[in-house]
């Protein structure tokens, strides 16, 4: 089993790397891909692309990497998407059939599950784009991280982090080797820390 190590080693040093490597892929006319650094306690042990979303969303594919995460001792997760924001002073999304009116933002979730119920702080950073260029801008933070808004994502990543106990209960090293294929095979890149790359390793050849 042949898994990069993740390029940052600390938790304080998430959001910095996360949003640097979207303002490198924005100014250059590339979207930022989903990106998910998850931590136990200060060190940083893994790094995932996540795959392509269908119609069900984000969380989907959220659940299938923390699947195999969570058992391994995770217990703080940041999560990095696109989308689209609207106000929330408007109860209907600006979309009609001549166009989409929300503005394309930037999303950084980060999830503290030290202490049970999960704390969860989000920020929104509007997208625009550099008229100079092809490439598009990255803004300041636009949301009062202690406002966090409702979604699905949200709700799913607290109560997996909540319940991540009971998941490392259930798993052995057979689940989790057969998790990580399971998660390759569906699209999505991941890089381990050395000691859960041979937890793994351990696992497959036990």
């Amino acid at each position: 089993m042949d898994l990069d190590t993740p390029p940052l080693h600390s938790w304080s040093d998430v959001e910095t790397f996360l949003l640097d490597d979207a303002t490198h892929d924005l100014s250059v006319g590339v979207g930022p891909l989903p990106t998910l650094a998850a931590a136990i306690g200060d060190e940083v042990v893994a790094l995932a692309t996540l795959r392509p979303f269908d119609d069900t969303g984000p969380v989907p594919a959220l659940v299938e990497v923390l699947a195999l995460l969570l058992p391994l001792g995770v217990d703080r997760v940041a999560l990095r998407l696109t989308g689209r924001a609207w106000s929330t002073l408007d109860p209907i999304p600006p979309v009609d059939e001549a166009g989409d009116l929300r503005a394309r933002v930037l999303v950084l979730v980060r999830a503290d599950g030290r202490r049970r119920p999960c704390r969860l702080s989000t920020q929104l950073h509007e997208l625009r784009p550099e008229p100079t260029t092809s490439g598009w801008t990255l803004g300041a933070a636009i949301t009062d991280a202690e406002e966090q808004p409702a979604a699905p994502l949200l709700e799913a990543l607290g109560i997996l982090l909540d319940r991540r106990d009971e998941l490392e209960e259930d798993a052995t090293g057979a689940t989790l080797v057969s998790q990580l294929g399971r998660i390759l095979l569906l699209g999505h890149q991941i890089t381990l820390a050395p000691e859960l790359a041979v937890h793994l390793t351990a696992a497959s050849t036990a």
